[in-house]
């Protein structure tokens, strides 16, 4: 299997310096688990990693979808299938935040029929006509278990479990019980800081975007991309497009802060409840010295 495993945590806890760290170390290359940072332009407010990061080692699956595309968890699963296929003589390490993507490589994708095209049509007449929040509420009524940790900036998430639930009569999470073609178990290995710690983490990276030139970038996507592709949903886009003068700005980003701080929330509580992982704190003094030989990481490769 030359997938090694998985290193996996909430937004901000720091996964890239160290997964760069550990693919030096066993020669492998980086697969993106990551259902924002694929988009191509959108780079600065996805956390992307940096072309000097890119050219220290070899990435895939960031940076190379077209804005406009619908990017499923089935099309990741193929994506990484087909990578693993084309070089079965390299190691890989996952890294990311997206536990639907990972999940869905480990144990295959739900066993959903096709759904009749007027099912998601009539749904995102609705969701254009009444907006984002009444179709999470919609979506919650009925399958709060899927709610429960969905992202609720992604439209395409929460149109699909209304759509699974109109179109066959059960929930996503019911589906999901009912899984094939999944490349197996791997080692999970998830990141974590004390809370304080990482929500700090969280408001210095919105911060460093800004310097970087986040704002900029939004401006210049909206010259090329159109204003409708799913790359928007990208937390904080459009609503810093929207914002006009310095305070609305300033508020902009205080709501952002505070909504990836709420995301990573949830993927802690995602992750503990739905993937078999090691838990690290990375607080700790020399994380790259534990993983590497406290823990059974290193027998994949040295055992």
């Amino acid at each position: 299997m030359p997938v090694l495993f998985a290193l996996c945590g909430p937004t901000g806890v720091g996964k890239s310096s160290l997964s760069l760290e550990l693919a030096e170390r066993y020669h492998a290359e980086i697969i993106g688990v990551d259902s924002r940072q694929i988009y191509r332009g959108f780079t600065i407010g996805t956390a992307q990693p940096a072309a000097s990061e890119m050219q220290r080692v070899v990435h895939h699956l960031i940076n190379f979808c077209d804005p406009t595309r619908v990017y499923s968890a089935g099309d990741f699963c193929s994506d990484v299938r087909r990578l693993l296929d084309a070089n079965p003589q390299k190691n890989f390490i996952l890294v990311g935040g997206t536990g639907l993507y990972l999940q869905a490589l480990m144990l295959g994708l739900p066993k959903i029929p096709e759904i009749d095209k007027s099912v998601r049509r009539t749904l995102e007449e609705n969701c254009d006509k009444h907006g984002l929040p009444w179709l999470c509420d919609e979506a919650r009524k009925v399958d709060p278990e899927s709610m429960q940790d969905a992202d609720e900036n992604n439209r395409h998430r929460i149109l699909r479990i209304l759509e699974v639930y109109q179109g066959t009569g059960r929930k996503l999470s019911e589906w999901k019980q009912e899984r094939s073609g999944g490349i197996g178990n791997i080692p999970v290995y998830f990141l974590n800081r004390s809370r304080e710690n990482l929500y700090a983490r969280i408001n210095e990276r919105v911060d460093q975007m800004v310097r970087d030139g986040w704002l900029d970038e939004i401006q210049l996507l909206s010259k090329s991309v159109p204003l409708d592709a799913p790359a928007w949903q990208s937390l904080g886009y459009r609503e810093l497009l929207d914002a006009h003068g310095q305070s609305e700005i300033d508020v902009v980003l205080d709501k952002v802060k505070q909504q990836t701080r709420n995301y990573a929330k949830r993927q802690i509580t995602w992750f503990s409840r739905q993937v078999n992982s090691m838990q690290i704190n990375i607080d700790s003094e020399d994380s790259l010295h534990i993983i590497l030989h406290r823990h059974p990481l290193s027998l994949v490769m040295f055992g």
